[in-house]
């Protein structure tokens, strides 16, 4: 008689057990590919990015505004997108300069569009490693055709350091802010102007995940509705608004209140606006420097390390 052979239960399950041995090993290496590339492909954004700006020097004679603060309010980025081959994006058409960046109401008949450009998700702004990448900032406001709605980034110009961040130095350093690289002081700012060297002074950081609030590695949605419980914001989400840069140093907590002292003063705490730099790669952020350069900086990067790479002309000795 032909017998048929088949598996044992014993042999079936240890067939089984192999398996998930060699999923349970191959997991980690697979997210580990999977993470390296995220950081690669930020810092090729990032690249791209501060060379947009570099080309907007030669240009201009001079570097974009961190931000304008007042009408026409705008971060940098809108300047810039001509640089990045964006132009099509602010074209007289697309995007009216002399207005506020949300504005989409009419004004003597004349359209303003720039609520239409300013939603349009930019992959060069966001990080691949973020979750949620087609995050928008939708704050309410009175009357609600004034909301500030925008499409949210990853990546800000750092405007210096807060004074507050003294108490997290623990020694007084900073008797007043210090400017960053592309913050006017009030003329415009200049590759001379920054003092410290271009190679020692950060010019684009990492603060992901805006507008939700991130903490460590919790989150908080973001709800910026006041009236409604609960509200939260990680304020400054979206590319083109005036609050995308910050000076780092400060512990302001949206809508009000602070920081706890429990949450570090360091990389990838907390990605609230003008607490530190946040990003969700493994152990650290990238950073563009003002020579163009693109770097990776450790969570254990001291604290006056940053402060120091984070100004333009403050003199600090960057220690070990």
């Amino acid at each position: 008689m032909n017998r048929r052979s088949a598996f044992t239960l014993i042999e079936l399950l240890v067939a089984i057990a192999i398996i998930a041995i060699l999923i349970g090993l191959l997991l980690p290496a697979v997210q580990k590919v999977r993470s390296a590339a995220a950081r690669m492909s930020c810092q090729n954004n990032m690249k791209q990015v501060a060379l947009g700006i570099h080309s907007y020097e030669s240009a201009n004679g001079r570097l974009p505004h961190s931000k304008r603060g007042s009408t026409p309010q705008r971060s940098w980025a809108p300047d810039v997108l001509p640089y990045l081959e964006q132009a099509n994006l602010v074209s007289n058409v697309g995007y009216n300069s002399d207005e506020n960046w949300w504005r989409s109401t009419t004004d003597a008949g004349v359209p303003i569009p720039n609520s239409a450009t300013v939603q349009t998700h930019l992959k060069i702004f966001n990080c691949p490693g973020t979750p949620n990448q087609n995050r928008t900032q939708n704050k309410t406001e009175t009357p609600p055709e004034q909301n500030k709605i925008g499409a949210c980034g990853d990546y800000f110009v750092v405007e210096g350091v807060n004074a507050a961040i003294n108490a997290d130095l623990g020694t007084p350093v900073y008797a007043t802010a210090m400017k960053g690289m592309m913050m006017p002081h009030p003329e415009a700012a200049t590759i001379p102007s920054t003092t410290d060297g271009t190679s020692n002074t950060i010019l684009l950081g990492e603060c992901a995940g805006r507008e939700d609030v991130w903490r460590g590695r919790a989150t908080t949605p973001a709800q910026t509705n006041t009236a409604l419980p609960n509200p939260a914001r990680a304020r400054g989400g979206a590319w083109a608004s005036n609050d995308n840069p910050y000076a780092i140093g400060g512990r302001a907590q949206w809508p009000g209140g602070t920081i706890p002292p429990g949450v570090p003063m360091k990389i990838n705490a907390s990605n609230e606006w003008g607490f530190n730099f946040y990003s969700f790669h493994d152990g650290g952020a990238n950073f563009a420097f003002g020579d163009g350069s693109v770097r990776f900086l450790s969570e254990s990067t001291p604290l006056p390390n940053i402060a120091a790479m984070a100004t333009r002309d403050g003199g600090e000795v960057i220690g070990d």
